[in-house]
């Protein structure tokens, strides 16, 4: 009995007593774990907006799984993260397993992933150290941010100076090296390399179009007949939207409303390019600025006849497409096209258009 006492007070008493706190999972890992599920989401979205047909989405399936097993696993999706990221992470995974499974991505997700995309843009701005060519993948020129947690900092990380949108042609190529292997590896940078003559050959020309211009994006668009990039959650609808509004604003109170959405737009190209310096944000300013002065100049007819025009060029000017050579757009058509897991995204295109296909009388 007296054993038995004991025995039940002690387990009592590990039971009771508090746990230690889990060990978070390494910066380096939760870094590259989040610019993987960007490409990977991006890779799901394209995959599924390029109109492949069967024989296509067999034969780049063939060639993604080539790529995949010549590159690292990918970047653990479990553990415990940096609560801001963790956040992150979860709305991310969400996102993608909608997308795999053929389910809406509602409003509600949408304005989680629009919040979602701004706090992990504050984590990588305030991430960004100068180039180290003494540290590879993404650690080359990322470091963890002082701050524990970037979502009480409000603002403050979108108004931080950094220098790498002034890097040189050498520099540029290095950083942009140094990401693609933070995904890839070496052997995986190569195996893309020497995929993207077939992929090339694997799509049409309006295919091929298409993709050059295309950028990463997390979610769909709304219409899959919106004539903007293939992929782009940013949908010229909703860019319409917004010069729209702009339009409705009188006169006498546009001057406050413009620094506002002008603050807007700056913000929007840290979002896109955490690496975005003051030049870059105050080109991108002067650009806008100038396409809502356009979009209030014209009457109601003029304004309807060139919206889809001006939307297009809004949403250019916050995310400008580098001129990339014909060899360059190969490369980055496989890259897109081979990111390690679009096999699930193939799998999943597959097995939807099979049931189109028996639906068919």
């Amino acid at each position: 009995m007296r054993t038995a006492l004991v025995l039940a007070l002690g387990t009592a008493v590990v039971i009771g007593a508090p746990t230690a706190a889990a060990t978070e999972v390494p910066w380096d890992e939760q870094n590259r774990a989040m610019g993987y599920l960007i490409l990977h989401l991006s890779n799901i979205n394209l995959v599924g907006g390029l109109n492949l047909t069967r024989e296509q989405a067999v034969a780049l399936r063939d060639i993604a799984r080539q790529v995949e097993a010549a590159s690292p696993s990918v970047p653990t999706m479990t553990g415990a993260f940096r609560a801001d990221l963790g956040e992150v992470r979860d709305v991310y995974l969400e996102v993608r397993r909608r997308l795999l499974a053929g389910e809406e991505i509602d409003e509600r997700l949408r304005r989680r992933v629009a919040e979602a995309r701004k706090i992990e843009s504050a984590v990588v701005r305030l991430s960004i150290t100068e180039l180290d060519a003494g540290r590879s993948g993404c650690a080359a020129c990322h470091q963890p941010p002082q701050a524990s947690d970037v979502r009480a900092l409000g603002a403050q990380p979108y108004a931080s100076t950094v220098r790498q949108a002034g890097l040189g042609a050498a520099q540029r190529k290095a950083v942009f090296l140094a990401h693609q292997e933070g995904v890839f590896g070496k052997r995986g940078v190569w195996a893309v390399a020497l995929a993207a003559e077939k992929v090339d050959r694997i799509l049409t020309p309006a295919q091929k179009e298409g993709l050059a211009e295309f950028s990463c994006c997390i979610t769909p668009p709304r219409s899959l007949t919106d004539p903007m990039r293939f992929g782009q959650a940013e949908s010229g609808e909703e860019a319409v939207e917004i010069l729209r509004r702009v339009r409705q604003v009188p006169d006498a109170l546009w001057s406050m409303v413009r620094d506002r959405a002008l603050a807007q737009a700056e913000e929007i190209v840290v979002v896109i390019a955490p690496g975005a310096d003051r030049q870059r944000k105050s080109a991108v300013r002067d650009e806008v600025a100038r396409i809502y002065q356009r979009a209030r100049a014209l009457d109601d007819v003029a304004f309807e006849l060139d919206r889809n025009q001006l939307a297009a060029e809004l949403t250019r000017a916050t995310r400008p497409g580098p001129e990339q050579t014909d060899r360059q757009r190969r490369y980055m058509t496989a890259f897109f096209l081979t990111v390690p897991g679009a096999v699930d995204a193939y799998d999943a295109l597959l097995r939807r258009l099979d049931r189109e296909t028996a639906a068919v009388p």
